[in-house]
């Protein structure tokens, strides 16, 4: 099993042209629509990107260069305010996805964000033997532990106490889990490291605190 820290690049932020879409789902035409991504992304200089799988817009962030950081960080703050960025910088949209022998297990959804490793830190805080949500965004999951292990259910848009019958989706070791997150906690710390140098390379002020909203390490 292995934990991938990811961002979202969507397309559609940084294509100079409005290009025509493929005609079907990411999932049923994965390679056309990372085509279409790879052909959005071009428009800034970004193409050497690569998605964690063909039809998704989530990026490793081990990488990422500096360059293609700098576009990312660029298109993150296109529109803010930073004379009022503590209301304004927002956390870029993102999260932890869950590989097991090559295949993508989970991943985040709407309205995730790179900050909700947070969310994943509170399942050794809890410890709870209940189903409990996990964040990633919606439709969301829940977790709970069993005898040394963290079950992870399906995707939900229906609240726990709503449900019949948890699906069960995915199994970890808690001592697996936790060593785990150690090393997605460590790469978080240096990405904030590097989006502050980049901020400080762009003069812009305040680079600690805005730098750790983008991060949503708050």
């Amino acid at each position: 099993m292995k934990l991938i820290n990811t961002i979202e690049i969507n397309p559609y932020d940084y294509a100079n042209t409005e290009y025509q879409c493929p005609n079907g789902s990411s999932k049923d035409l994965p390679y056309e629509w990372n085509k279409f991504w790879r052909r959005c992304i071009s428009d800034r200089n970004i193409e050497n990107l690569k998605a964690i799988k063909e039809g998704s817009y989530l990026v490793d962030i081990t990488s990422i260069g500096d360059k293609e950081l700098e576009v990312i960080i660029k298109n993150q703050l296109k529109e803010v305010d930073l004379a009022d960025y503590k209301e304004q910088v927002s956390s870029i949209c993102g999260g932890i996805v869950i590989k097991v022998d090559e295949e993508i297990l989970l991943e985040p959804t709407c309205c995730g964000d790179i900050g909700n490793i947070q969310e994943w830190e509170n399942i050794f805080e809890e410890k709870s033997d209940n189903w409990k949500q996990l964040w990633i965004g919606h439709p969301w999951i829940y977790y709970r532990m069993k005898g040394g292990i963290v079950e992870l259910s399906d995707y939900y848009e229906t609240n726990i106490v709503d449900l019949k019958e948890v699906n069960v989706m995915l199994t970890i070791q808690e001592k697996d889990l936790f060593s785990k997150l150690k090393l997605i906690k460590k790469q978080q710390i240096e990405f904030e490291q590097r989006v502050r140098i980049i901020l400080d390379k762009l003069a812009i002020k305040n680079s600690k605190e805005i730098a750790k909203l983008i991060m949503g390490n708050t």
